[in-house]
């Protein structure tokens, strides 16, 4: 049973999801911004092999961030909604493992894809 205070609490997963969604409406801002015609590019060239790379490398943090909001986000989203749809509680520890599996795979491959460029 967890405590008054324990991190299981929905209210905890709650809060998780508004402060990564605060952090994706900057950081997705952002990311829009570099692809926008405000940057005086057009479309062909930002979508071009170089420019990619220099802002993955550049912006290598802020594309971290989005990363990690996105798919922890998402997944969390995911993961609640799975739960309210079935409602199984019994087997609701096999869901919760599956999403984090699923996020740690995602994860890692899109660290090592920021790391390795």
């Amino acid at each position: 049973m967890p405590s008054k205070y324990s991190l299981l609490k929905e209210s905890w997963n709650m809060i998780l999801m508004y402060a990564l969604a605060l952090i994706m409406i900057f950081v997705l801002t952002f990311h829009l911004l570099l692809v926008s015609p405000l940057t005086g590019k057009t479309f062909d060239q930002v979508l071009t092999y170089s420019y990619v790379l220099h802002n993955l490398t550049y912006y290598r943090i802020v594309f971290g961030l989005l990363l990690y909001a996105a798919v922890i986000h998402g997944l969390n989203g995911l993961r609640v909604v799975l739960i309210e749809w079935l409602h199984v509680k019994r087997f609701q520890w096999i869901i919760n493992m599956i999403i984090v599996m699923l996020m740690a795979f995602l994860l890692a491959l899109g660290t090592y894809t920021l790391i390795a460029i």
